[in-house]
């Protein structure tokens, strides 16, 4: 497969747009997709960003390249490799292959432990790896498994995690900010430093696994908001790539850190915020008392106000 890339204005869109007869793709679920369009064997997709940079991408045979020089000389050219045995399952779980980042979170439903969020990119040469590695099933991986193959998916891909201690994420809510804000912020931080690090150019459209509304999320982080285009949905490891690695790795840095709090208070401490977690809890602060245990603990929980 050839990919064939141009960078063009809205007045450029408009003239390729109009050129194919094309239909302007006009829905809130796809805020960033401007149109598609077929023309013999090559597909024409274009996209836009924030800024009004407009990603037109041509794929098919070698004549995807004709098609871009057309309407620009500075084409950016990819070429796939026949395809892998893996790719037709993976192009049936997940709704977008292309070069991508992706953010999800974990240790928010938890009483013990932290959150962390983690903010992964994604090329399309990447999807063959990610699917042998079983990471289009993301939430159907055990925690072994997850101990497992972490390490190598974090040698080999770009991504940027953040950590928040349950002591700071209750003082953080203690001095009148919602959870939910803390991990806009969280998301964000993570995307930013990822594309800083990386160099990832600001047309690269970002996948949020949604926990709130597009419109509470831009409130919460305000003006520090990333400038690529953000897309969310709920569920987004079922759907994008880049979550789903992000939901793995995510996992595999929550266990690490679940493993060090066992050990420093010698206990097995059950997930979640259920009765056992209330019991055990109980138990731990009786041993270690109260300070020391809170310490691991998510104060605005009703596990830590009911004890």
């Amino acid at each position: 497969m050839v990919y064939a890339k141009i960078k063009v204005d809205l007045a450029k869109a408009e003239e390729i747009k109009d050129f194919y007869k094309a239909e302007e793709i006009d829905s809130t679920e796809r805020p960033y997709d401007y149109f598609q369009c077929q023309r013999g064997k090559v597909h024409i997709a274009a996209y836009r960003n924030r800024k009004e940079i407009y990603s037109v991408v041509f794929s098919g045979g070698e004549e995807a390249i004709d098609e871009a020089l057309q309407f620009s000389k500075d084409v950016t050219v990819t070429r796939e490799e026949a395809s892998h045995p893996e790719r037709k399952e993976v192009q049936e779980g997940w709704d977008d292959l292309s070069r991508q980042i992706g953010s999800d979170e974990v240790g928010v439903g938890d009483f013990f432990g932290p959150l962390i969020v983690v903010a992964s990119h994604v090329l399309e040469k990447d999807i063959p790896f990610l699917a042998k590695m079983g990471v289009n099933d993301s939430k159907k991986l055990d925690d072994e498994y997850i101990r497992e193959i972490a390490p190598t998916l974090m040698k080999r891909s770009h991504c940027y995690s953040v950590l928040v201690s349950p002591d700071k994420l209750s003082r953080l809510v203690e001095q009148g900010m919602n959870i939910h804000k803390v991990m806009a912020k969280c998301h964000n931080l993570a995307q930013e430093r990822l594309i800083d690090r990386y160099g990832i150019d600001e047309d690269c459209l970002i996948y949020v696994d949604q926990f709130e509304s597009e419109e509470l999320y831009r409130k919460h982080v305000g003006r520090d908001i990333v400038s690529n285009p953000l897309y969310f949905r709920t569920r987004g490891e079922t759907f994008f790539p880049s979550v789903a690695l992000s939901s793995v790795i995510a996992r595999y840095l929550f266990l690490k850190e679940w493993d060090a709090m066992e050990e420093d208070l010698q206990a097995k401490i059950p997930k979640g915020a259920g009765a056992l977690v209330d019991k055990t809890y109980a138990i731990l602060v009786k041993e270690w008392g109260e300070k020391k245990v809170a310490f691991h603990v998510k104060k605005f929980f009703r596990n830590y106000k009911k004890a």
